[in-house]
């Protein structure tokens, strides 16, 4: 992941107010350079093209251009053309900025960033970017702040944290696509294939042996997410270990990153279980409010009294109960479709459901009964994907 300006500017947000490039935003940052004397007359032919590269954050005081402000032109010019990614100055000589200056950048999306408080110190900054950008290099660095992310998802507080070191210009509303992975697929080459699929507000991160994107933006609609998918699955397309995609619902507000790669993950669980190439996580149903609480003591419990003896019957009798309740729910119930998914007759079915009625004491053909049944089992599946 790439240190941008628009990471630089998210993060300094009160410290910094942008005079102009704003379509510089998404310029990498690859390090920190300072601009003081270099283009002094007399000495900018010794220094100038050995001090400044692209993909530079210049920091300066234009202590050079006090007795000449438009020699400030000639340092934004100069920048643009050796690929600077941006120029933030401390004005501490209180000097006119030539609008001359400004609409060339302008021009050229080269962001100029005013400082606006006294505390901003050179020395830190380059310390900070330099961290950031050492940091955002280091494939394990997703996976670390994501892992604690999720560790601490129950602390808004934390859960900012970690999100502003993920990617400080995440928008207002997100959503989350997590590829699931069978634990034969290169990250890497799949990062590749998806270089400039999202932008400066997004993630594309390795995480857990699959790739992880939380898109965001104000408003975020359901057709950018559905465009996002698609494009995941035809960058893809030609890469081995991909197993299945879920898919989060759009959330409010950077708090509910958490929120959102988890529901990406559940869902991506459940297309794995059930076979399908996607799934979204507003399509699960009651499991929306299950898988959230699918490991307390209450639900673990509840399962257990319902879902133990079939499993044991099962174990006992090498029979198949607790598969063809499974079948049955997922075939809405009908008899018909549950022994066509399963390849055998519907009275064989037929006397699987009662054997399941003697077992549990549960009465498949009662509302009441098949409800506990239809919980326990979407509990069981609830536990077997959670997040734990």
């Amino acid at each position: 992941m790439p240190y941008t300006v628009s990471d630089f500017v998210n993060s300094h947000v009160s410290s910094v107010r942008l005079l102009a490039g704003q379509g510089g935003f998404a310029r990498p940052i690859d390090e920190v350079g300072i601009l003081d004397y270099e283009l002094v007359p007399g000495l900018k032919s010794r220094y100038q093209r050995t001090n400044f590269y692209e993909g530079q954050l210049v920091l300066s005081t234009f202590l050079y251009a006090r007795d000449n402000p438009f020699l400030i032109i000639d340092a934004v010019k100069y920048l643009v053309s050796v690929g600077a990614s941006a120029l933030v100055i401390k004005n501490v000589f209180r000097l006119e900025i030539p609008d001359a200056a400004l609409r060339f950048a302008n021009a050229r999306n080269l962001p100029v960033l005013l400082v606006t408080d006294d505390r901003f110190y050179f020395d830190e900054v380059i310390l900070e970017v330099g961290l950031r950008v050492h940091e955002l290099e280091q494939s394990a660095f997703a996976q670390r702040e994501i892992d604690a992310l999720l560790d601490e998802r129950d602390d808004e507080t934390a859960v900012l944290t970690h999100a502003q070191r993920l990617n400080p210009s995440f928008d207002d509303e997100l959503a989350a696509l997590y590829v699931l992975s069978d634990g034969g697929l290169n990250q890497s080459a799949a990062l590749t294939q998806l270089q400039g699929m999202v932008g400066v507000r997004d993630l594309v991160c390795g995480f857990d042996q699959g790739i992880l994107a939380v898109i965001s933006a104000d408003p975020l609609t359901a057709q950018q997410v559905r465009e996002t998918l698609g494009q995941l699955q035809e960058r893809l397309e030609r890469i081995e270990g991909v197993l299945c995609i879920g898919v989060s619902e759009v959330h409010q507000g950077v708090s509910s990153l958490a929120l959102v790669i988890l529901e990406a993950i559940h869902a991506a669980r459940i297309a794995e279980l059930k076979g399908k190439p996607t799934v979204s996580y507003r399509g699960l149903g009651t499991l929306r409010a299950l898988l959230p609480h699918a490991t307390s003591p209450a639900m673990r419990s509840f399962e257990r009294q319902v879902m133990e003896p079939l499993r044991d019957f099962d174990t006992e009798h090498t029979a198949s109960l607790e598969r063809t309740l499974t079948v049955f729910l997922e075939s809405d119930r009908s008899l018909a479709r549950t022994a066509e998914a399963l390849g055998t007759h519907p009275n064989t079915i037929r006397y699987r459901m009662k054997q399941i009625q003697q077992v549990t004491g549960l009465d498949w053909q009662r509302p009441q009964d098949m409800e506990q049944l239809s919980l326990a089992h979407a509990i069981a599946l609830a536990r077997e994907v959670a997040w734990q």
